[in-house]
């Protein structure tokens, strides 16, 4: 069965710099064990059935951000502004997203948010604030794909 996962190319992420200030995210809480998110796929599918229920308007629904974050993190993607409040509605302040394609083996992404995080500090002069990672592949396409992800830094 071939999987619908989103075609990551470097042109289109690589280098690029976006502005989520009053942009919102629906969240699910996620349980990560050290970086690495427990039971994406299955969260990611949760997620997206949560957001239908709700009737709110995806942006784009092949970005699922997972908070970089040891223990617990949230999984994330953005809608359209509802039209009323929910407690799982994550609305973005000020601030600056920086993006990089990451190509690799999964045990070397650590090191790729770890040197990205100290190029968006030192190019800019301001300190990272979170970190989220589109995981861009399913467990079947992962070696294909590369394992290829989008690292975002929200400075």
């Amino acid at each position: 069965m071939a999987c619908s996962c989103a075609t990551i190319t470097n042109e289109e992420w690589e280098g690029v710099e976006l502005d989520w200030e009053n942009k919102s995210f629906y969240f699910h809480p996620m349980l990560n064990l050290l970086n690495k998110p427990i039971n994406l796929e299955e969260k990611s599918r949760a997620l997206k059935k949560d957001i239908a229920s709700k009737a709110f308007e995806f942006i784009d629904p092949r970005v699922i951000l997972c908070e970089w974050a040891s223990f617990k993190g949230r999984l994330m993607t953005q809608i359209k502004e509802p039209l009323d409040y929910d407690a799982s509605i994550h609305k973005f302040d000020t601030g600056k997203i920086f993006t990089t394609v990451f190509r690799g083996k999964t045990k070397n992404l650590k090191q790729a948010v770890n040197d990205f995080r100290s190029q968006v500090e030192l190019n800019h002069g301001i300190p990272v604030q979170n970190i989220y990672v589109w995981y861009a592949h399913c467990n079947r396409c992962a070696k294909a794909k590369d394992n290829v992800s989008v690292i975002f830094m929200k400075a």
